[in-house]
């Protein structure tokens, strides 16, 4: 299958992961697709739930020792009937036609449409919701889209927050580096639906943390 990773022009842990993972499979042809980084500042946080994300390999370094081929996101016109699918592992807004195209995919952080938006991981220990991450084709509206495949997060009374959240993390990974075997064993669960969620601030997070051994006696195997 040829696919393209959509990413930053930066170094990027997830795409990295996706990658390397991808590749070893031996089922695909990639190459890359950028997008332009545009660093912010960095947010106040209790809990570094995803520490790293900006660091490790950049693209460029990735295609010079394994000769893919990296286009530019503003070229992606010229590039979609090339490709079987596009494979976000970290992207800025994507043009409502581009995102439309029925050839994006994307691992979203929660179990949609229960959870969408941001800070996913944070909001769900907070309202009480299960953890788990979507595969799905990706729409021009907030992580909707074509669901293909729901995976649940494991929780444990051992876990740590971090332990948790590490967890929840090589999931989504997993799932992107063996999207081709989900696409063909789809597995949709049935989920109320909620609204889009923003950053949580520090002090709900706070709230957030002080919530995470009544939310483990919930979920907990």
């Amino acid at each position: 299958m040829k696919i393209c990773l959509l990413t930053y022009d930066h170094p990027h842990k997830k795409t990295a992961q996706v990658y390397f993972g991808l590749r070893e499979s031996g089922r695909h042809e990639i190459d890359f697709m950028i997008m332009p980084f545009v660093k912010r500042k960095p947010r106040e946080v209790l809990v570094d739930h995803r520490p790293g994300s900006l660091e490790g390999c950049s693209v460029q370094s990735i295609s010079m020792r394994d000769g893919n081929k990296v286009h530019l996101y503003q070229d992606w016109e010229s590039q979609i009937d090339k490709y079987d699918y596009f494979i976000i592992g970290g992207s800025n807004l994507i043009d409502q036609g581009f995102a439309n195209s029925g050839k994006i995919l994307n691992c979203h952080a929660g179990l949609i449409p229960a959870t969408r938006g941001l800070d996913t991981f944070q909001w769900d220990i907070l309202n009480g919701l299960r953890l788990g991450n979507t595969l799905h084709i990706i729409d021009e509206h907030t992580d909707a889209g074509e669901i293909i495949y729901h995976c649940e997060t494991p929780v444990f009374l051992e876990d740590h927050i971090l332990t948790l959240a590490e967890r929840h993390y090589q999931m989504e990974i997993w799932m992107l580096q063996n999207f081709d075997d989900l696409l063909k064993r789809p597995k949709v669960n049935e989920y109320k639906t909620n609204p889009a969620t923003r950053r949580m601030n520090i002090a709900t997070e706070a709230i957030m943390l002080k919530a995470f051994d009544e939310y483990k006696a919930k979920f907990a195997v």
